[in-house]
């Protein structure tokens, strides 16, 4: 069953990870070294295994005193599994890297072997087209004796990928061709929901659609706005009409719109029928931008769906005119460049007619200025400027609307040797607040206008100039300790802290490796509650709402400032709480 290459094997391939320990030595207290000294860094993806081991793994030397090495032959097998029907998955591509390389398909009940290993460190995949890897599923096991059938099988798990189609007709139930289709995704982005753009089609000639290559989720569909299929018309005529935007099930905007839940492997009927609207044009003028230079126009639903409306434009005479516009409320988007400086400048349309005389005028995007003071221990430091020395913070802001970026904070040295800290060309909109200071400082106030970013989010408004306030300290408190499994056993984790009551600055992460545990420093004086997850991709952290269903599974620890404390954790399985 085993294969030296991959000729005839095509397709789309995703690939789920399940590091595992193919024993050296009897005895051993962390994922090792030993068994790193023999990687075979051959090409690019040996190197970069070569290097992730090292960078995550550390033994020490007394490790290695005191063992035997087990030369011995022994076999691995396991099945690659559905992980929604349990069957097994037949042609799966199976591969072992690390100490030595292996790859097999799984027959036809989905079971794969491999004969003659030997001991060492190894990273086996499953992959196949169609499916992707369980979330959640990437563990180390640790055995203290050659893998044999007394260990059990392994089990290997792909999830069906999922689909969304559908078909496209008018009032009449004719097929619409060549309409935009889009669908949006609620993900997960460090720790806070957000919707993006998860696919775009188009509508064929029978005005049908399909999105494949689903994760399971939440999702929004909508279809539009379009012109009319201008083949329709006599030749050299303009349509007249055309289709306003629609949401699933048939609703005007995202905020009334009905999420769709996939499940994984679900194929998803949405057929959705569009009203006929006649279509304007809008034409205008931009100003303030280099003429050398141009500029970017961009048409935007009410909802915040980028529509790719064709926009000709003058770049000498600042001009443009999109026509066949569906009547419709829209945000227009104008931005340039000049060197590092951005230009920016946006303008509500609500079209009803053709509209001859739009005029938007660049300016400078908003530039928040973030004032970092430090407050010290040391007697030497304790009123020591932030501009003397690169500030030790770094500032994110996670937008919270889907037609706004984010923003993040840059340090810059003046020719004075002074250090700043901005956020560069923040677009008006809401925002919730990262900080992200260097250990072992920690954000003890932060302030923007009235507002307590700390505790609320960031409301940016065109013209705004006001600089945020931020206070550092440095007599953080550590925190260190192990996480167990129900079984008492030793396990990898990702270890969240959440200062009580929460803030925009009171989560910290770090992960719990097997034999050192985890680390946090840095830690603002108070009361936490520590979670350990098995995983935390689709998991929202930074919501104290969400935690909320794991907060009986949590510990709670009091801090104190400059305090060494320790914790002894339990597992979490994420979804497991709610």
């Amino acid at each position: 069953m085993e294969f030296d290459t991959f000729s005839g094997y095509h397709g789309v391939a995703v690939m789920i990870w399940q590091p595992i320990w193919l024993p050296e030595q009897e005895h051993h207290s962390r994922i090792g070294i030993p068994a790193l000294a023999f990687l075979p860094c051959q090409d690019l993806l040996s190197v970069f295994l070569c290097i992730v081991l090292l960078a995550s793994a550390a033994v020490p030397a007394q490790a290695q005193t005191g063992t035997s090495t087990n030369d011995a032959e022994f076999t691995l097998s396991g099945t690659v599994v559905n992980s929604v029907t349990g069957e097994g998955i037949a042609r799966a591509l199976v591969q072992i890297q690390g100490t030595y390389q292996r790859s097999a398909f799984t027959d036809g009940d989905g079971r794969f072997q491999f004969e003659g290993l030997k001991a060492g460190y190894a990273t086996i995949t499953a992959q196949k087209p169609g499916y992707f890897e369980e979330q959640g599923q990437r563990t180390i096991t640790t055995y203290a004796s050659g893998y044999s059938a007394d260990s059990g099988p392994l089990a290997l798990k792909l999830t069906p990928q999922s689909a969304v189609y559908g078909r496209l007709t008018d009032s009449a139930g004719q097929p619409l061709e060549q309409v935009p289709v889009r669908l949006t995704g609620s993900v997960i982005r460090e720790g806070r929901k957000h919707l993006e753009t998860r696919g775009y089609v188009q509508s064929d000639e029978d005005g049908r659609f399909r999105i494949a290559n689903l994760m399971p989720g939440t999702y929004y569909l909508a279809a539009g706005p379009a012109r009319e299929a201008a083949h329709l018309l006599p030749g050299g005529d303009q349509p007249r009409t055309g289709y306003a935007a629609v949401y699933y099930p048939g609703v005007p905007d995202m905020a009334s719109a009905a999420p769709m839940q996939i499940a994984a492997g679900q194929q998803v009927e949405a057929d959705l029928t569009l009203s006929v609207a006649p279509v304007f044009h809008v034409s205008g003028t931009v100003a303030g931008y280099p003429p050398e230079q141009g500029f970017n126009l961009q048409f935007f639903t009410q909802s915040g769906d980028w529509i790719p409306f064709p926009v000709p434009y003058n770049p000498h005479m600042g001009t443009f005119e999109a026509k066949q516009v569906p009547a419709g409320s829209y945000l227009v988007k104008a931005s340039a460049q000049i060197g590092s400086q951005q230009l920016r400048a946006d303008l509500r349309l609500n079209v009803a007619s053709n509209l001859d005389d739009v005029r938007l005028v660049l300016g400078p995007a908003i530039n928040i200025p973030v004032n970092v003071r430090t407050e010290s221990r040391a007697a030497s430091d304790r009123n020591a400027s932030a501009s003397q020395r690169p500030p030790p913070l770094s500032v994110h802001l996670s937008s919270l609307e889907p037609s706004v970026p984010d923003a993040y904070s840059n340090v810059s040295r003046s020719e004075g040797g002074r250090y700043s800290i901005d956020l560069l060309n923040v677009e008006p909109g809401k925002y919730a607040v990262d900080f992200l200071p260097q250990p072992p400082w920690y954000v003890r106030s932060a302030q923007f206008g009235q507002t307590n970013v700390l505790t609320d989010n960031l409301a940016v408004t065109a013209g705004q100039s006001s600089p945020m306030e931020v206070v550092l300290r440095d007599d953080g408190a550590e925190l260190n300790g192990t996480v167990k499994a129900a079984d008492g056993t030793e396990t990898p984790a990702t270890v969240i802290a959440v200062q009580q009551p929460a803030s925009n600055a009171s989560v910290k992460i770090a992960p719990a490796n097997l034999g050192v545990g985890f680390h946090l420093w840095g830690l603002a004086p108070g009361n936490y509650l520590l979670f350990a997850f098995d995983h935390i991709d689709d998991l929202e952290y930074s919501d104290p709402e969400a935690l909320q269903h794991y907060a009986s599974q949590a510990a709670h620890v009091t801090l104190s400032a400059g305090q060494e404390s320790t914790a002894a954790l339990t597992l979490i399985h994420a979804g497991g709480g709610q």
